[in-house]
């Protein structure tokens, strides 16, 4: 759900000649009582498109978080049941926490507008914890650490790992980009000695895992597949929803950036 915001926002940005004045009509055509929108790709490009028309490049940056802030209220302050409230909200906090919005993460913690749908006592619990879940990987914030058992049985600890920069990717057997991105990175690392990459298996056997990072030349890194797959406490330390999810870390493994690519790490660092 995290890269279809960010994917569709893209590029409505290059297509969207008149972007930076909130088209306030785009909610009006949407039926926040209509719970059978829920996690359609329909409902999701409508909110992609009223963010991005919050953009406005004439704006500091802080102003743009402000924008933002604004944007992600209007679309909450017309969620009335909780389940909506709670598939919008969600949208938007791992969305933007993608982009490194901090501010605008910070200002979706204090759950702007539950207190006006029918959210019982549980349902609110709820919605807290996924609010805590993006606060600890924030961009700036230090990365939980990752105590584990790689694939070859050895002891693992991220705070361990000494490296300028440290690539944290967590995928899928079944994901295609995931293949292809484990074997771009094998690639990358072969040729930049300053960073180290950690992957973490959400889902796969182990045997096929184990060939596969062989095969891919990936084998030298810190492989982990635990084996407790989405529900590993280390997926939920990181927030993590979809495949592939990366997080690029310094040598203090402070979080710098959340990379979709090769590019986005290139562009995240100075080497």
């Amino acid at each position: 759900m995290r890269c279809k915001l960010l994917i569709i926002i893209a590029l409505l940005s290059v297509f969207s000649p008149l972007r930076g004045q909130m088209d306030d009509a785009l909610l009006e055509k949407i039926d926040f009582n209509d719970t059978t929108l829920v996690d359609s790709d329909f409902f999701e490009k409508k909110l992609a498109e009223y963010i991005d028309s919050a953009q406005n490049p004439q704006l500091s940056a802080k102003n743009q978080m402000y924008n933002y802030i604004l944007a992600t209220d209007n679309i909450l302050s017309k969620c009335t049941s909780f389940e909506m409230y709670n598939f919008v909200y969600q949208y938007l906090i791992s969305g933007f926490s993608e982009l490194g919005a901090n501010m605008v993460v910070d200002y979706l913690r204090r759950m702007p507008h539950l207190e006006y749908t029918d959210a019982d006592s549980d349902q609110i619990n709820y919605i807290i914890g996924v609010a805590e879940r993006y606060n600890r990987v924030k961009i700036g914030y230090q990365a939980p650490d990752i105590q584990c058992v790689t694939v070859d049985g050895k002891d693992f600890s991220l705070s361990n790992v000494k490296s300028r920069f440290t690539i944290v990717l967590f995928w899928s057997y079944n994901c295609p980009h995931c293949r292809d991105l484990i074997k771009e990175l094998a690639d990358f690392t072969a040729k930049n000695k300053d960073f180290t990459v950690v992957t973490f298996n959400v889902s796969g056997e182990l045997k096929p895992v184990k060939r596969f990072l062989k095969k891919s030349g990936l084998a030298k890194a810190y492989n982990i597949c635990d084996g407790k797959g989405w529900d590993s406490q280390v997926v939920e330390d990181y927030a993590v929803d979809m495949t592939p999810s990366m997080f690029l870390l310094d040598e203090n493994k402070l979080i710098l950036s959340k990379p979709f690519d090769i590019d986005d790490i290139l562009n995240s660092v100075e080497l």
